[in-house]
Parts: structure tokens; C-alpha cells; sequence
């Protein structure tokens, strides 16, 4: 089984005009934390917004499990109509739900997306109790049974969820399972480049990024400047999977470079398209599929989600 620990959010996606960016005074094509009256301001905003349970590791997760893996998520929510519809989601599309609900009176979190003409997604993310899962959340038992753990990087803000990290990596690299992260988004490495280095060095296996993540890990100003700086400065991780945008993706394994071009589609809303990816290659690797095979399933992945709105997507995958 795959478990995926992250943030559990209901998104609420809504298509704007480009100016509206600016009227709204958003940080466009990037994940921004907001409190809970900024998120419902921004709510207030949206005419017809769409609504579907996200998060990031809960998209991943959601998918493999499309794809036909086995998978788990762990996330906190509050006993509300939002963390109820939440849970309902996971176990309806046929995840193992490892959920807990808080003590506190915090809501649910709720991302507010707003997608623009060129398919970006900007998004105002209140974590609510998604934030505040802690290490007693986490059941020894069930990360026992993990053959991959993927850990979502927005979890790593609060002391208590990146104490929850450290522990279930620990645990499940005792047990033999593989530990993964996301880096999840520029501001994340920034914010905790040290630790995050740190992190990876002693607990991760395989790590998945883009390239503005790795170059902001690294320092660097180019990505072949970032893959030598990973190689030298990461020698237990067995693979780097780096996607490019449009160009594409690169995995590196034993100091290997492979490249693979994005599957064409038509871009109507990026949202989930690294999460679909990431998915998609982990599912491979649970089936024990080559490097290739695990690509092709991720950037097929990535452009079906993108050529419709939500990370729920309604047409077939082929």
C-alpha cells in the first residue's frame, strides 16, 4: 500500500478574467496561505465556484486509486459538513480514509483556486485543522503497511505535523518500507530549505519536484546546475523526479538522466497537475514498472487532469 500524509482541504475552484488578479490582490500561479476572513473574502468572490475534496497528497492519493493502486491518506479535518463530505470522498472513491477528526474548533480547511484564461491556478489555501495533525494522529500500524509513504511539503510549516513527518519516516524505514516527498511549491523550500535538506539526506528515497522547487533547494540558476548539486550532496536517494512544465520531466537514477517530453493536451486548468503526476509515477513503481513505464503513466496522468477543470476529472483515461 501507498500512504499519502498531507493537508486535507476542500478546494472551491472558480474561472476569473486576468484582471481580476490584480483586483483581488492575488499572488498569481503560486499556493498562498491565508486566515479564515481572508479565505471567506475570497469566497465571497467567487459567482459559481465548483466544489471537490483536494489537498495535495489527498489528489495524488485520489488517483492512484483511479489508476487502480492500493493507497491510503492521512489528513485532519473538523466534525463539519466540510471534514464529513471530506472523509465521504476518500472511502466513495475507493481509498483507505486514515483521517482523524480535531478536538478543536478550527473548520476545515478550504482552498480557494481561482483559475485564469491561461490555465494557471492561484491559490489561497486556510489551512484550518488540516495543520494541526500531530504525531499522535498517526497509527504505528498503519504506516507499518506501507510500501511507499509520500509526504506532502505544505505539512511542514507547524513543529507538530513535521514532528508527525519525522516520525512516520522513521517508522516506516524501520519496517522496510520506501519513504517519498513533495517539495510541493517554491515558498515551502524557501521557508524551510535547511530542514527540508536535512530531511531528505537521512529519511527520503525518492523526491518529487519541479524546477523552480529543486533550483530554490539548490541554489543553483539552472537545473542541470541543481542536478549536480543533488547528486553530490544526496547520495541515498534512488531517484529525483523532476518535472519541467511543458517541456516535460526528468527522472535521475544512479547519476542516469532521463527524459521524457509532456503528453500534448489542451490546458484548461493546471490545478492537480503535479499531483497527478507524482501519482501516476508512484503507481508504477508500486507495480514494479521500469522508469519509462512509470513516466508515461505521469505525464499521461498530468495532461488528463489539465484538460478539464478540478482534480476530479470526469472524462476517460486512456
Amino acid at each position: 500500500m501507498i500512504i499519502c500524509i498531507g493537508n486535507a482541504l476542500v478546494d472551491s475552484l472558480q474561472t476569473i478574467e486576468e484582471e481580476v488578479i490584480e483586483q483581488l490582490n492575488l499572488n498569481k500561479a503560486r499556493m498562498t496561505l491565508v486566515d479564515k476572513d481572508r479565505s471567506n473574502y475570497l469566497l465571497e468572490n467567487m459567482s459559481n465556484p465548483k466544489y471537490a475534496a483536494g489537498g495535495s497528497a489527498a489528489n495524488t492519493a485520489y488517483w492512484i486509486s483511479q489508476l487502480g493502486g492500493s493507497v491510503g491518506f492521512i489528513g485532519k479535518v473538523s466534525d463539519d459538513i466540510l471534514g464529513n463530505q471530506f472523509k465521504e470522498s476518500l472511502t466513495s472513491s475507493g481509498l483507505r480514509d486514515l483521517t482523524v477528526f480535531e478536538n478543536d474548533d478550527n473548520q476545515t480547511g478550504l482552498c480557494a483556486i481561482f483559475i485564469t484564461p491561461d490555465g494557471e491556478r492561484t491559490m489561497n489555501t486556510y489551512l484550518g485543522a488540516g495543520e494541526y495533525l500531530s504525531k499522535k494522529d498517526l497509527s504505528d500500524k498503519d504506516i507499518n503497511e506501507a510500501e511507499i509513504l509520500y509526504m506532502e511539503g505544505y505539512l511542514w510549516d507547524k513543529s507538530s505535523s513535521k514532528d508527525a513527518f519525522l516520525h512516520a519516516s522513521s517508522v516506516n524505514k524501520n519496517s522496510g518500507g520506501k519513504n517519498a516527498i513533495t517539495l510541493s511549491d517554491v515558498f515551502c523550500v524557501e521557508a524551510h530549505r535547511e530542514s527540508f535538506i536535512d530531511l531528505i539526506k537521512d529519511n527520503i528515497d525518492y523526491v518529487f519536484c519541479n524546477e523552480e522547487e529543486l533550483n530554490a533547494l539548490t541554489l543553483k540558476d539552472s537545473v542541470e546546475g541543481s542536478f549536480n548539486f543533488f547528486e553530490e550532496n544526496f547520495p541515498k536517494v534512488e531517484q529525483l523526479i523532476c518535472t519541467l512544465g511543458p517541456k516535460g520531466a526528468i527522472v535521475i537514477k544512479d547519476s542516469n538522466q532521463y527524459f521524457y517530453e509532456a503528453t500534448e493536451t489542451q490546458v484548461i486548468d493546471k490545478t492537480g497537475a503535479g499531483d497527478f503526476f507524482a501519482a501516476g509515477y508512484l503507481y508504477g513503481l508500486q507495480k514494479n514498472l521500469s522508469i519509462d513505464e512509470s513516466a508515461q503513466f505521469a505525464n499521461k496522468s498530468a495532461a488528463h487532469v489539465i484538460s478539464e477543470i478540478g482534480v476530479r476529472p470526469e472524462k476517460e483515461f486512456t
